[in-house]
This record gives C-alpha cells, structure tokens and sequence, in this order.
C-alpha cells in the first residue's frame, strides 16, 4: 500500500482543530494593543436565552447555569462597566459554543464586541465559530477586524490567511502572510501559508522553497507534502512531485494558540477530555493522549471518537495489538464510525492482510462517501489482490473527488492498459492529460496507448 494513506495521517487527523477557541477569562487583556480610534460594530446588545441543557453532564450545566448568573448580576448592577459586560457575554458566547449550542454562541460573543469593540478577542472567536460550524465565508470579516485591532498576532494572521486562500484570494493571502513572515520569520504555519499563496499564484519556484522549509521546521506537517508535489510538478519535477505526493497527510504546522488551547480546558466533559487528547497528539505527548482519551471514555464509554483516538495514541506508542482491539471496540459499539474503518484499514494493509483492509476501506468509504483517502485504499487493494477491473472504479471515483490528483489519474490508466482496454485508456489519458498536460509520464503512457491502437 502507498504512504499516501499512512497511518500517521489518520494520527495526524486528530490535529489541533482550527476551528477551536479560547477562554476569554484566563488572557491577558489585549485590548490595550488595539489602536484608539477602533469603530464599534453595528450590532445592538440583545438578550441571549439559556438553552435547554438537559442533555449536558451535569457539571457542564453547573458552569452554563454560573455564567448565566454572572452576566445577570453584572447586568443588575447600576453602570456596570462595559469590559465587565462584555467579559461576561463573551464567556457565556464561549460556554455556548463549547457545548455546541452555536445560534447563542454567536449572539453572545456579537455582544461582548458590540460592548468592547476594541478587544480583538471576540472578532477572533467569532471567526472561529464560524469555522467550526463549516461556514468559512463568514469568517474572514471576523478575522479581518480582529487583524485590524492585533496587527502581530499569529493565530490571527494565520486563520485569516487561510480564509483567504479558501475564498480563492491568492493575493489577499500572500499580503497577510507576508506580513506574518515578517513578524516571525521561521513559523512553519505563516511559511506553509505563504507557499499556498505562492502556488495559487502560479509561482512553483518560491512555493517549492518556502514548504520545504515548513517541512524542515516540522515534519510533521504531512499536509504540506501534497502542495509540494502541485509545486515540483509545476516546475516539471514528476520524480520529487510523486515521491511527495506519496507521502501527504493531514497533520497541520505547529502554531501556538493560547486562546484556543485554553478552550480545551473549559468543560469537564468527554468532549472537553477528547480536546485534550488532540492537544497532547499534537504535541506528539503519546503518553499523555492515552490518558486523556481513557478518562474521557470513563465519562463517555460509547464515544467512538475517544475510542478511536486512544487507538491511534497506542499505534504511536508502539502497542499496535492494544490499537486494534481499540479499533475493533470502537465499531462494535458504533458500527459506522468511517474514521475507524479506515485507520483499522490501514493497520490491515500495512500487516499485507488485503481483503480484511478492503473490507474496511469498503465501509469507510459506504458510511463517508467524500473520503477521498478509502476509495484510494480499496482501489489499491483490488490491486493488489489482482482485481484491476474492478479497481478502474475507485480510480475514477477518486478523481472525481480529487481531480488533482495526478497519481491517481495514472493508476487508473495503468490499470486500463494492463487490461488491455485501450480505448478506455485513450478515453482516461485525454481526461488526464487535460488536468494535468504537464505530467511526463501522463503524457508517456498515452503515447504508447496510441501506439498501440495504430499497431492494431
């Protein structure tokens, strides 16, 4: 099986979420690096109702209930200071986004800005928020005034250069990246963020630069390996564009976040334990991730993300017997759970046990149509057991996905030919080579192909 679908990119999966925040109360205030003249938001303070919390731990209801209470007594008082009110919006905005009950989160935290709109902090969490509720479109106005009040701050400067390449505003991003470079000039993730804009604006050279020093500052940044190969292949380079392109993942540059990171101690919560056990893989703190998944399945014993967690934590430790029974457990008692399937698949593959890995690869991709990573598994598996008609399939449903994926267009062409389906193959290679006309070896095997089919 290739490195592409690793195990270490399922470990890497369980990244820091950049959609996490922080706990406003446990900051320094940053507001006083705001400038003087900052302008108010147009939102007006409104009332935020507490939602029904009857299916929170009850600890998790105690601190919702005391931070309710807390606004309200600051709301009583006559002339309370607008930082106390606006602190207390805030955290209630950052309770309610913890306990996933986004609508108040978002008032709340629109509040404490409408409140304070010199604190950077709610901008920022607000453009969190939005991520976390997979709407990144909304998140760059958040991001952008946040940026306005804390010009240095890299998180910042980072999630909004990010929002930026995700809307398609490769020149945007170059600019705030840039910007971040020359604050801290060996930050793996303004570096990699910096390449990205690079690529998208058709420079290959000064991307291929930048992320092979994101990879040399943290290499555990798997995902910088896939823009590595758009870059070397921009510049011809197939051999090195392959060779990256094989070892791709999902593992993101370090960036400290003292506001998000303090968010993963907010709750006393399976979730809350669960976090934690992201941050401690994050830090490669293996031992550490162990027992913080275990103590989250003390409180939650069905959780299949705990469970599947603590497996990948064993994996990394080296106690990959432990893993898979973690593995096995976890889909015994959530039999849908398609991360699962498709770490365990690649244990499966990595042991040369191919139709136990297709099996799973099979229903990661049933229960998670869009993961790309289990219809490259499964067509590899057909591979290798020797079905190359039915690998053809997966082939195309993983170019489907991903057209940029080079790799995969070449397998399933390899497939056509050895096949002998050369009209298909024909058919294939002018797709291919559409996508990616620059692709030596693209470009080889349609050669032959059509060499073949004069000969004929």
């Amino acid at each position: 099986m290739s490195q592409r679908v690793a195990l270490a990119a399922c470990a890497l999966t369980l990244a820091l979420s950049a959609a996490a925040c922080g706990s406003a109360g446990d900051t320094a205030d940053p507001a006083s690096t705001a400038p003087a003249d900052a302008e108010p938001t147009a939102w007006q303070v409104r009332p935020v109702e507490m939602p029904d919390l009857s299916l929170l731990p009850e600890s998790v209801q105690a601190q919702v209930r005391t931070r309710f209470a807390t606004l309200a007594a600051v709301s009583g008082r006559p002339n309370a200071p607008a930082r106390e009110l606006a602190q207390a919006h805030g955290d209630i905005g950052l309770i309610l986004m913890a306990t996933r009950f986004h609508t108040g989160a978002e008032a709340s935290l629109r509040n404490a800005e409408a409140l304070m709109p010199r604190d950077p902090r709610w901008p920022y969490y607000l453009g969190q928020l939005f991520l976390l509720t997979g709407d990144p479109a909304r998140a760059v106005e958040p991001f952008e005034r946040a940026l306005d009040l804390r010009p240095t701050d890299l998180p910042t400067i980072v999630r909004l250069g990010e929002a930026y390449l995700d809307r398609d505003r490769a020149a945007d991003a170059e600019r705030v990246f840039t910007h971040g470079r020359e604050i801290a000039p060996e930050s793996a993730a303004v570096l990699e963020g910096l390449g990205r804009a690079r690529l998208a604006l058709d420079d290959p050279a000064a991307a291929v630069e930048l992320l092979e020093r994101v990879l040399a500052l943290d290499p555990q940044a798997t995902r910088v390996h896939y823009r590595l190969a758009l870059a070397y292949r921009g510049l011809g380079d197939q051999e090195r564009a392959e060779r990256h392109l094989g070892q791709r993942g999902d593992g993101r540059p370090r960036l400290h976040d003292p506001l998000m990171q303090d968010y993963f101690w907010l709750l006393e919560s399976a979730d809350a334990y669960n976090n934690r056990g992201r941050l401690a893989m994050e830090a490669e703190d293996y031992e550490g991730a162990v027992e913080m998944y275990r103590r989250g399945l003390e409180l939650d014993p069905d959780s299949a993300e705990l469970r599947h967690g603590l497996g990948l934590a064993l994996y990394w430790i080296g106690d990959g017997n432990a893993a898979v029974a973690e593995f096995q457990e976890a889909l015994r008692r959530t039999p849908d759970h398609a991360p699962t399937h498709l770490s365990l698949a690649i244990f499966l593959a990595q042991q040369r046990r191919f139709r136990d890995a297709l099996t799973h690869f099979a229903a990661a991709a049933e229960h998670d149509p869009a993961q790309v990573d289990a219809h490259v598994g499964q067509a590899e598996m057909l591979r290798n057991l020797g079905d190359l008609a039915a690998s053809v399939v997966h082939w195309r449903q993983v170019v489907t996905l991903d057209p940029t994926d080079a790799a995969s267009w070449l397998e399933g062409a390899m497939a056509l030919v050895r096949l002998e389906r050369y009209d298909d193959a024909r058919a294939w290679l002018a797709e291919a080579r559409e996508r990616h006309p620059e692709h030596a070896r693209l470009s080889e095997l349609a050669g032959t192909v059509e060499a073949t089919l004069a000969a004929r």
